[in-house]
């Protein structure tokens, strides 16, 4: 029991990274107080509890799936984005390979994708510092994906299309919701 009490952060951790993670840690939670609460309960009680339970865990499930549903993970993913990051992502889903190449070369430094040189001097230490952040901001968030082992040849993978189309065509406001 020590154990599980240690490793409680991570397990924690780990169930927040998805819908279903959540929705299992929350039924193991109610469970548990639940047991605690109502150990000594009468069992028409624990039927009414467990009922209640059941109920709330099931309304609670069906509304997350439907926020999923409404809001893919790639949303998520393009509303954290830098400004830059944004701009290279769009360029990048523009590219008719889908590649974004970073390549340094003597005191220089250029950043470019679809014909569109992003960054081409390695004098302002600040822009550079801006754009390849940008670029691992990208990575980070698996919407560019790098090839090879140099770290110049990086292609846009299937989420970061859709967050590409998401930055580039927002999703009209609903009505009535």
């Amino acid at each position: 029991m020590d154990k599980l009490f240690e490793r409680l952060p991570e397990i924690i951790t780990a169930a927040a990274q998805s819908y279903l993670g959540t929705l299992a840690l929350l039924s193991v939670a109610l469970s548990v107080l639940a047991y605690f609460f109502f150990a000594k309960a009468s069992d028409k009680i624990k039927v009414g509890i467990f009922v209640l339970l059941f109920v709330g865990v099931l309304a609670f499930a069906v509304a997350m799936f439907r926020v999923s549903h409404d809001t893919p993970m790639a949303t998520h993913s393009a509303a954290v984005l830098s400004k830059e990051a944004k701009t290279l992502l769009k360029q990048a889903s523009l590219d008719s390979a889908g590649l974004v190449l970073y390549e340094r070369y003597g005191a220089s430094v250029d950043l470019h994708t679809n014909d569109v040189s992003l960054l081409t001097s390695k004098e302002d230490h600040r822009a550079v510092a801006t754009w390849e952040s940008a670029l691992q901001e990208l990575v980070s968030n698996g919407l560019l994906m790098p090839q090879g082992t140099q770290g110049e040849v990086f292609e846009i993978t299937k989420k970061g299309y859709e967050a590409a189309k998401l930055i580039n065509d927002p999703a009209p406001a609903r009505v009535g919701t």
